[in-house]
C-alpha cells in the first residue's frame, strides 16, 4: 500500500496539520487565533516542565490538532452569536471525540508518536483532574499529560479571549479563576507550573482575541 511506505518530512507534516486548522477556520473565525495562542501556552509550559526537544514537537503539533473535530460541528452552533443552549453545548462537546476519530483513521497511526499524542490531546483535552471532564470522565492520572497542558492552556486563552457571550478576563483574573478552581481542576504540579509563567504568558498574551464558541 503505497500510504504504508511513503515517509514525510517535519515540514510536510506541519504544513499538513496547519492545513487541517484553517481549513476549519473557513467555518469558525476565532479557530485559527486560538489554536496558535493555545500552542504557545502549551509549549512555555512544556519547557517549564523540562520536555526533552523531540516531545516539545509532538506537543506543537499535537496541540494544533486539538479543536480539528469542530470542522464536525454543525454552523448554526459552531458560529451561534451567543451564549449555547444546554442541548447545543452536549453537541459542541463532541468535537472532542470527532477529532479523535479523525485521527484513529489515519494509516499508520500505531506508529507515529505524534498521531498517538494528538489523538491523546484532541479526546481529552476537556477533561479535568476531579473526573468531572468529558468524554469519558476520567481523573488524574489517567489523563495522558499532553492533553493536561492543552487543557489548561485551552482554558487560559478561553478565559483572555473575548467571545460572542462575554468580555475578555484580564490575565490577572484568568489566573486567579483558574487557581481558585472556577473553571474546573487542574494537576497542581501545572498550577505550579502556571504561576511561574504568569509575568511570561502577560507578555505573550498582551492583546486579547476575538471570537467564538
Amino acid at each position: 500500500d503505497l500510504f504504508e511506505t511513503v515517509c514525510f518530512s517535519e515540514k510536510q507534516k506541519q504544513g499538513f496539520l496547519e492545513m487541517l486548522v484553517y481549513a476549519i477556520d473557513f467555518r469558525s473565525q476565532q479557530t485559527v487565533i486560538h489554536t496558535m495562542s493555545t500552542k504557545t501556552f502549551a509549549l512555555e509550559l512544556g519547557r517549564l516542565m523540562h520536555v526533552s526537544a523531540m516531545d516539545l514537537q509532538i506537543l506543537y503539533y499535537g496541540s494544533l490538532l486539538h479543536d480539528i473535530g469542530k470542522i464536525a460541528i454543525p454552523s448554526e452552533v459552531l458560529n451561534k452569536p451567543g451564549r449555547l443552549t444546554k442541548e447545543e453545548f452536549e453537541i459542541m462537546k463532541t468535537h472532542s471525540a470527532a477529532g479523535a476519530e479523525m485521527l484513529s483513521r489515519i494509516p499508520l497511526r500505531e506508529s507515529d508518536p505524534l498521531i498517538q499524542v494528538g489523538f491523546q490531546i484532541c479526546r481529552w483535552h476537556h477533561e479535568r483532574y476531579d473526573g468531572r471532564g468529558y468524554p469519558d470522565g476520567l481523573e488524574g492520572e489517567q489523563i495522558p499529560i499532553a492533553a493536561q497542558v492543552v487543557a489548561l492552556a485551552d482554558v487560559y486563552d478561553a478565559l483572555t479571549s473575548e467571545r460572542v457571550y462575554k468580555a475578555a478576563f484580564s490575565h490577572e483574573k484568568a489566573v486567579e479563576m483558574i487557581v481558585n478552581g472556577e473553571c474546573g481542576v487542574f494537576n497542581p504540579i501545572l498550577m505550579e507550573c502556571l504561576l511561574e509563567i504568569a509575568e511570561i504568558l502577560k507578555k505573550e498574551f498582551g492583546e486579547t482575541s476575538v471570537g467564538g464558541h
